[in-house]
């Protein structure tokens, strides 16, 4: 966008730090991560709070050229750049819409196991642990009263197959042990991908790999790599 606007003499009213960071990429790679992978990945705060003030900043000053645009005293056509602006808009919405949405379906998916470790909960926005603990109840209520209340009482548990067991072994579980394909964003120096760790590979920028997720799943969460 910076570039098209720039060709129109109007990005003096662009922010500085939009072409020093993509974060449409930045927000990209993230829902790749999400949706190739079960882990409970740390939510974006900052990505995501920078991103809605700059949506923001952007229909602000669309608003504004289109108040311009009503001077009849004002010979400057500024529809092409309202029109990039907002295709940009768009675009960043669909995108950040998207990761909500893949995040809220792990959410779900994981909510007893989310509910159940503290370290998964640091890696949630405030806004999913409220609906991932709102989502457990309305579940958890519906399955007793349908299913469980019919059951004999040793079987009437959500978390565990019988209580006459000590094991919590109906948690569902993301699965770490298969397959993903990643992309090295930097040089990642000699990584294990064994399971013994005694096989290193030397991991540098641009290099494809398909490999267990559990064994670069550090990687992934430093923004090293990204899931393709």
């Amino acid at each position: 966008m910076a570039d098209v606007l720039g060709t129109l003499g109007f990005t003096q009213d662009l922010p500085d730090e939009l072409a020093e960071l993509d974060d449409f990429q930045l927000l990209s790679n993230a829902l790749r991560n999400e949706r190739n992978t079960q882990d409970i990945l740390e939510y974006k705060h900052d990505l995501v709070e920078r991103v809605q003030r700059r949506l923001q900043e952007q229909a602000d000053r669309v608003d504004n050229w289109k108040d311009a645009g009503k001077n009849q005293y004002d010979d400057v056509d500024m529809s092409l750049p309202i029109l990039c602006s907002t295709l940009n808009v768009n675009r960043f919405r669909f995108l950040l819409k998207a990761y909500w949405r893949a995040r809220l379906q792990k959410v779900e998916r994981f909510a007893t196991l989310i509910l159940d470790k503290q370290e998964l909960q640091r890696n949630c926005s405030p806004q999913e642990l409220s609906h991932c603990l709102q989502y457990f109840v309305a579940v958890g209520k519906c399955l007793k009263e349908v299913v469980l209340a019919r059951l004999p009482e040793e079987f009437q548990t959500l978390v565990q197959e019988s209580q006459l067991t000590e094991t919590r072994d109906m948690i569902p579980a993301p699965r770490l042990d298969r397959c993903v394909f990643i992309k090295l964003l930097k040089d990642a120096g000699h990584v294990a991908v064994d399971a013994e760790g005694t096989q290193l590979v030397d991991m540098k920028a641009g290099d494809i790999y398909i490999i267990q997720y559990s064994l670069v799943q550090r990687l992934v969460q430093q923004d090293i790599a990204v899931l393709i």
